[in-house]
């Protein structure tokens, strides 16, 4: 039976965020949007490019008054608006029926009322929604004016997580978020937005999911994925 010899080891939070910021600096976020604004623009995010994407919320936002007006368009012209996002016909019947959710049960189609909810109670209330999931729901907390401390989580930084041996081999977008919750009791929300910036962009550049870039990696030599093929690249019959 063979013996992982680094099974005992994962990467620290804080040294992980301290060694991205001195490769990437302080993050500056753009301005902050609604929290509707922002439950929009996560929707239609997933599987596309965010330049894609964020066109796509321009033109929302051009082309209805408010979210309101998005909510009572027709699916065919949402669709038309999505063009370049992956699964336009898809989302654009989603999305619509998401709003309607909102409006159903909160009497507008608008999100400010999350404000007075704890981050629990207010994940909670977004996820009933259909097609909504921990990321777009962390996504609208943290990323708008809300400011709400949660963790947005996407396939980058599950990819990095898993290789950092912070969360186990098969752990997914909830245990991800769990765990970097549970070590970040000292970090805010904007150092959480921070940290999710950071991270992305390691996944997108240097941490890839076909082949990683090790070598200039700020991170490498925290990254228990690299310590053990190292291991057994040296002991290899």
């Amino acid at each position: 039976m063979q013996t992982n010899l680094f099974s005992g080891q994962s990467a620290d939070l804080r040294t992980i965020r301290d060694r991205l910021r001195v490769a990437f600096g302080r993050d500056r976020s753009g301005v902050r949007v609604s929290a509707i604004n922002q439950f929009i623009r996560s929707f239609i995010s997933s599987r596309t490019m965010d330049w894609q994407s964020d066109r796509a919320f321009m033109r929302l936002l051009s082309r209805y008054r408010s979210p309101e007006a998005l909510a009572d368009a027709p699916v065919a012209e949402i669709e038309a608006a999505l063009a370049g996002v992956q699964f336009a016909d898809k989302k654009a019947r989603e999305l619509k029926a998401a709003l309607l959710h909102i409006r159903a049960r909160a009497g507008t189609v608008d999100l400010d009322f999350l404000a007075g909810l704890d981050v629990d109670t207010a994940l909670l209330w977004l996820e009933q929604i259909r097609g909504v999931g921990r990321k777009i729901a962390a996504a609208t907390l943290n990323f708008s004016v809300l400011r709400k401390r949660a963790f947005v989580v996407d396939t980058h930084i599950i990819r990095i997580m898993r290789r950092f041996g912070f969360v186990k081999p098969n752990a997914e977008t909830e245990d991800v978020y769990d765990a970097v919750m549970a070590a970040a009791r000292d970090m805010s929300a904007d150092d959480l937005s921070e940290f999710h910036w950071h991270l992305k962009r390691l996944g997108q550049h240097t941490c890839k999911a076909l082949k990683a870039d090790c070598p200039i990696c700020p991170l490498a030599e925290t990254c228990l994925k690299r310590l053990e093929t190292s291991y057994h690249s040296g002991h290899a019959a």
